[in-house]
């Protein structure tokens, strides 16, 4: 019988815990005594007794002692006793939201008298919820428009939008990633407190309802017009792009994924923005640091037509002018002018000019000018001109002229001109110049003139001129190669001017000590002359060769033996297949074993005849016509250079003696 009754017992306890957890949590009743102790102690006891759970924001105040005695009373007259009632309840599940009781504010000239006011002040509260769920939505953007203010959704969907309006009437905006746009007309009532909880609709096309009820006006504290579905706007989800370096590629970011973004764009910014689809314009704006502006929290969707920065500025656009004392931060497109002691960022377009004391960033294109004091980005197309003390980049093409104290890099076509004090680079072709104190690099063709003080690069073609004072580097050379030390190119159609030139092939000009022509002219030449023996090494073209050359007389003696070295230009005709019309123009110094203080310079022309014996083999021979100029006060005058050559045809006496001679020149020629 004892066990009857327990089982009896706890079968009745059991009833009355679950009646008690069916009965809303404000109705619950329970059996409190404490004293003198924490509130926040307090509140855990009341939850763990109820069988509930409590949830607040900062607001409400539980840093302090309380004292309460009740029995058998309901939560609501145990939580109404221990805030004097300046709290209000919303139950969601098992949860107890506490929010602090807003107090109205009086409306200009509304309280008494019934006159229109000036000025209504709105404080909208709600919740925000899944239709289908029921569920609480967070970070849900709620706006007004003409006044900017806004808020976002937190716990549970719970928000609170304080605005001022001079109308009576205020058009508020709800809008959230996957979900419909939604707008409502709400009237001025109530002192401007309303409430106004509110159940979007999925915009995912899977999800149907059989119901769909946007507005429940049960849960609104006030009467409120027939909603104008016209007022509901449907936003597509948008795809975003995200901005790396692969490989040969720069792929698109947003300024809020540049570092200054990451730093100066908070978490409720980037949260708007991706919510809001909606723009804004205004005629001016003023900005302390982001948020503190007169466009606040929503900045970043707003266009202006003057904007002015104290320090730090983040807006929407710009379509006038905008000054900041350090930072101009521009989510999409800036035209007109900018000025910044530090620096400009723009996440869209610019059409106009840039001018910062450090840097101009753009993330999309430049039609205009951006000029700063260390360096210019572009990311898009170029049509205009960059000029910086260290460097300016452009990433795609670019029509104009960049200019900078270091270096210059454009990443596609330019059709413009390079000037940097160190080096210019350009990722495609040149139709116009690049001017550098060391190092011009073009990947493609190039249209037109490299001029470096050390080297020259050119990928492709070149139909224009390289002047570099050491080495120029192309492949097509349509125009010419001018370098201090050596050109390079596959093939030459134009000419090459250098110590040393090389190629592949040429069908123009090389004019050098040693030119390398892979399919050109290599001979190994053995001489005989009227005066010496030579050994010489022509290179080049039959068209147009260049020879160097050594002379000397025979036997060779240690002192006394004359010598000759000299370099000459010449080119060959063919009048039958192995049979050859040179003409070589040369000119010789003369010396004894290579030693010499004074001018005794030999010029010759010769006219002859070379034939093909075998292939690598080749006789020749030619008359010369001899011109020597010499120093009489070379003590070796008298006894050799006087009646050098044999029998004169023309003399003209002088401190420089000259005279002509007919000589001859026939050899062997290898290879």
């Amino acid at each position: 019988m004892r066990q009857v009754l327990i089982l009896l017992w706890l079968l009745y306890h059991a009833w009355q815990v679950n009646a008690q957890n069916n009965l809303p949590i404000l109705d619950r009743r329970l059996t409190i005594k404490i004293t003198n102790q924490p509130l926040a102690k307090v509140l855990n006891i009341i939850s763990e007794t109820a069988n509930f759970n409590f949830s607040y924001g900062n607001n409400i105040k539980i840093n302090r002692n309380v004292t309460i005695h009740a029995e058998n009373r309901t939560v609501k007259e145990v939580l109404d006793q221990l805030f004097n009632q300046q709290i209000t309840y919303q139950q969601i599940g098992n949860h107890l939201i506490l929010q602090k009781k807003i107090i109205p504010k009086n409306t200009t000239q509304i309280q008494g008298n019934n006159v229109t006011p000036t000025k209504y002040n709105y404080r909208v509260t709600g919740y925000v919820r899944d239709l289908y769920s029921g569920n609480g939505l967070t970070n849900v953007s709620i706006y007004e428009k003409q006044s900017l203010a806004s808020t976002l959704s937190g716990d549970f969907g719970y928000y609170e939008l304080p605005l001022s309006s001079k109308d009576s009437k205020i058009f508020i905006r709800y809008t959230v990633q996957g979900y419909m746009d939604t707008i409502i007309l709400i009237p001025f009532a109530n002192n401007g407190l309303i409430e106004l909880n509110l159940n979007l609709t999925s915009s995912n096309p899977l999800m149907q309802y059989d119901e769909t009820e946007i507005l429940d006006t049960a849960d609104i504290g006030f009467h409120i017009p027939p909603i104008d579905t016209s007022d509901t706007l449907v936003k597509d989800s948008l795809t975003r792009t995200k901005l790396t370096w692969d490989g040969n590629h720069f792929k698109k970011i947003k300024v809020s994924e540049t570092q200054f973004g990451k730093w100066f764009i908070n978490n409720y910014q980037r949260l708007s923005e991706k919510n809001i689809s909606d723009s804004f314009y205004r005629d001016w704006q003023f900005t302390l640091i982001p948020p503190l502006g007169t466009n606040g929290r929503l900045s970043g969707l707003v266009t202006n037509r003057f904007s002015l920065n104290t320090f730090i500025g983040y807006n929407g656009g710009v379509d006038g002018a905008e000054f900041g004392g350090l930072l101009n931060i521009v989510k999409h497109n800036m035209q007109g002018a900018q000025f910044a002691g530090f620096g400009n960022m723009v996440g869209g377009h610019v059409k106009g000019a840039q001018f910062a004391g450090f840097f101009n960033h753009n993330l999309g294109d430049l039609q205009g000018f951006q000029a700063a004091g260390f360096y210019n980005v572009n990311h898009g197309y170029a049509n205009g001109m960059q000029a910086s003390g260290f460097f300016n980049m452009n990433l795609k093409s670019m029509e104009g002229m960049q200019v900078a104290g270091f270096l210059n890099i454009n990443k596609d076509f330019l059709n413009g001109a390079q000037a940097a004090g160190f080096v210019n680079v350009n990722g495609g072709s040149i139709n116009g110049i690049q001017v550098a104190g060391f190092v011009n690099a073009n990947r493609r063709d190039l249209n037109g003139a490299q001029v470096a003080g050390f080297v020259n690069m050119n990928g492709g073609d070149v139909n224009g001129i390289q002047a570099a004072g050491f080495v120029n580097i192309a492949r097509v050379v349509e125009g010419g190669q001018v370098a201090g030390f050596v050109n390079i190119a596959k093939k030459v159609r134009g000419f090459q001017i250098g110590i040393v030139n090389i190629a592949d092939s040429s069908e123009g000009l090389t004019i050098g000590l040693i030119n390398f022509i892979r399919t050109g002219l290599h001979q190994l030449e053995i001489s005989k002359t009227e005066n010496n023996y030579g050994l010489a090494y022509r290179s080049g073209t039959r068209k147009f060769y260049s020879t160097a050359f050594v002379n000397s007389s025979i036997p060779i003696r240690d002192s006394a033996t004359l010598m000759n070295y000299g370099w000459g230009l010449g080119t060959s005709f063919k009048i039958l297949k192995p049979l050859y019309l040179i003409v070589d123009l040369t000119s010789q110094h003369l010396t004894f074993n290579f030693l010499s203080d004074h001018l005794n310079l030999q010029n010759r022309l010769n006219v002859g005849l070379e034939y093909r014996l075998i292939k690598g083999i080749a006789v020749f021979g030619s008359a010369s016509l001899n011109h020597l100029i010499s120093d009489t006060r070379d003590y070796h005058f008298n006894t050799t250079f006087k009646n050098y050559g044999g029998n004169s045809i023309w003399h003209h006496a002088g401190t420089y003696d000259q005279h002509a001679w007919i000589g001859y020149q026939f050899g062997l020629r290898l290879f």
